[in-house]
């Protein structure tokens, strides 16, 4: 099964159950999946060092969760798999 990132909104995740923990890093916009940073998204908390909202709008804006982060090699584009169209 696949999990959304809460930044890119793309089906990233993969895990065997909905309720198993992930603290993994989405190969697309290279957010840390963090379950605090989630719950209070407009704070800078956790693994990422930026918040939830900023990622979003740096997401929207560069296409990476930080503006370091732009040209690197460790993110791509999204699977066909991982679109929310095909994850419903």
């Amino acid at each position: 099964m696949r999990k959304q990132c809460p930044c890119c909104s793309y089906f990233t995740h993969l895990v065997e159950n909905e309720d198993d923990p992930l603290f993994e890093i989405c190969v697309v916009c290279h957010w840390q999946y963090d379950l605090v940073a989630h719950k209070y998204p407009h704070k800078i908390i956790g693994a990422n060092h930026i918040s939830l909202d900023e990622a979003r709008e740096n997401y929207v804006k560069y296409g990476v969760s930080k503006r370091q982060h732009i040209g690197k090699d460790f993110t791509r584009d999204p699977l066909p798999d991982e679109l929310p169209e095909n994850n419903t």
